[in-house]
């Protein structure tokens, strides 16, 4: 095949023609400050004004809890942020080992700030125990629980619904990362014990650089940046309104199309696996494989380079990768992977594939068999096999 075929959809989607068309319009003929009191700042207020609610249909939210920022990496900063202001360093968070680094990052500063964090473990499949939850959460007084709903590496699910009843049980308010989840469960926030949630619009179709943060009582929440009285004093600077209005269309046509984009992604991303597992020797699937999401699966190849494999299948315009976006430039095993119980070879053999509703059966199938080739090469030069070999020479 001579085109690219991208699945490294929990990275990056591309933006669907329609998320394209409407920020050129916004652009061109919405042009305007929302902030303006004359007719081109009404027509860009109005703009700002519906996508807002269709984000806020997806996520089943009023759309006065939301409020957009760069992306989910600032929300996610934004919540932790307000912790620290309403308490101080005494501050107590209750988080994961597998969290994207936007959040073990700032909680690794707020640690160096004399801040209490506690670090939950998950098992091999992923899950954290509710248990043990529940314990630190009745042990001693807890600030803030943050737990990611979906790992953006492995897919896997967490049970955010029976996390947030614990949470809400003893008082202390929720923060999940929903930047894998938004577009790929549906969700009603609003009816559940979720008190903050993160939204990146770059993961479901929309564009990269816009994102959206919920809050079910927005006092609760502290600006981090100071300035105009945007998006309700909450996130002060002209409003990005071509990304708005990108991520506003995106929500749109997944609200729409939801269940047929789900099952045929799914259908996809089983028969590529199963493929996968059935062709090519000592593959596994790290995670749960029945509490994820529809577009993603983590393949272990045991004795295979994973790097090597990456760049191989790169150079023949298969796009996939071995763990978060946020991570990949460091030669480091996933410590996602390693906290799931991984073995440092393990997670250096593993790779992420996350599929699109763009994924084609054609793709999938080509990439199936450039995966058994390339295995079938690489695993002739592994590194178990090289002291065999040199011994059968002798």
């Amino acid at each position: 095949m001579n085109t690219e075929i991208y699945l490294d959809n929990n990275a990056t989607s591309r933006p669907l023609p329609e998320v394209r068309e409407a920020m050129l319009e916004a652009l061109d003929a919405g042009f305007g400050n929302p902030s303006s009191a004359h007719s081109a700042g009404e027509r860009a207020r109005s703009r700002l004004i519906e996508a807002r609610e269709a984000v806020a249909h997806l996520i089943g939210a009023e759309p006065c809890s939301l409020f957009f920022v760069s992306g989910a990496t600032e929300a996610n900063n934004m919540v932790l942020s307000s912790a620290l202001m309403r308490r101080g360093h005494r501050t107590r968070i209750i988080t994961t080992n597998v969290e994207h680094s936007s959040i073990k990052k700032y909680c690794k500063y707020l640690e160096a700030q004399s801040a209490d964090i506690v670090y939950l473990p998950v098992d091999r499949l992923g899950h954290i125990s509710l248990s043990i939850l529940e314990k630190e959460i009745s042990s001693k007084k807890v600030d803030l629980v943050t737990i990611q709903w979906v790992n953006n590496e492995t897919g896997v699910i967490q049970p955010i619904a029976d996390i947030g009843s614990i949470c809400q049980r003893y008082g202390v308010p929720l923060h999940t990362d929903a930047a894998q989840a938004v577009g790929k469960i549906r969700m009603q926030i609003d009816n559940m014990p979720i008190d903050f949630l993160s939204v990146s619009g770059h993961k479901f179709h929309g564009p990269q650089g816009i994102g959206v943060i919920y809050a079910k009582a927005p006092k609760s929440l502290y600006p981090i940046l100071w300035g105009g009285p945007q998006e309700f004093g909450m996130r002060p600077g002209t409003e990005n309104l071509p990304g708005i209005v990108g991520i506003g269309k995106a929500a749109e046509l997944r609200s729409k199309r939801f269940d047929t984009v789900t099952n045929r992604v799914q259908e996809l991303r089983d028969i590529f696996e199963l493929s996968v597992l059935r062709l090519v020797p000592n593959v596994e699937v790290n995670g749960d494989r029945t509490r994820r999401v529809h577009n993603t699966t983590n393949l272990l190849f045991r004795d295979i380079e994973g790097q090597a494999l990456v760049a191989r299948l790169d150079q023949l315009g298969i796009r996939c990768s071995q763990s978060s976006a946020c991570t990949n430039q460091i030669p480091e095993p996933s410590y996602v992977l390693r906290s799931m119980g991984l073995s440092y070879d393990e997670a250096f053999s593993s790779i992420r594939f996350s599929l699109s509703e763009y994924t084609t059966r054609q793709e999938i199938d080509y990439t199936v068999e450039q995966i058994k080739e390339i295995c079938s090469a690489l695993s002739d030069f592994s590194l178990n096999k090289i002291p065999k070999l040199m011994a059968e020479q002798r």
